[in-house]
């Protein structure tokens, strides 16, 4: 895999869609920048359900803070969780596709608990 054990926990803990991917790597572009929901949802074309999913992911993770307006920043809880972030950023970058399939390979992904819902199984 092209992840640190550390870093690849984070993403299957964390990020459990391309598209929350794609937000928290806008959210460490923008460092300085408070974000409110709506801003995100206009800037990713997402919806709101899924932006405070994601969100809220995030900040259990320790990536994010939250103003006491509703704005989400990205600020990890500690320089090592930036770095992992950071390593995901690089590898999703060169090898996109091995992110990918890691997400969807994570525990409790809801397109492959459906995908496997169609596998056959040799005794049925």
């Amino acid at each position: 895999m092209v992840l640190s054990d550390d870093a690849l926990t984070l993403l299957r803990g964390s990020i459990r869609s391309v598209w929350a991917l794609e937000l928290l790597l806008l959210l460490r572009r923008t460092p300085d920048r408070d974000w409110s929901n709506g801003d995100l949802v206009s800037e990713l074309r997402g919806s709101d359900v899924v932006v405070q999913e994601a969100l809220a992911g995030f900040l259990g993770a320790g990536l994010l803070v939250a103003q006491t307006d509703g704005r989400h920043r990205y600020r990890p809880a500690s320089p090592l969780l930036d770095q992992w972030v950071e390593e995901i950023e690089q590898a999703y970058a060169t090898r996109p596709s091995a992110i990918i399939r890691e997400i969807f390979a994570a525990p409790g992904n809801k397109v492959q608990i459906f995908a496997d819902s169609f596998r056959f199984r040799l005794n049925d």
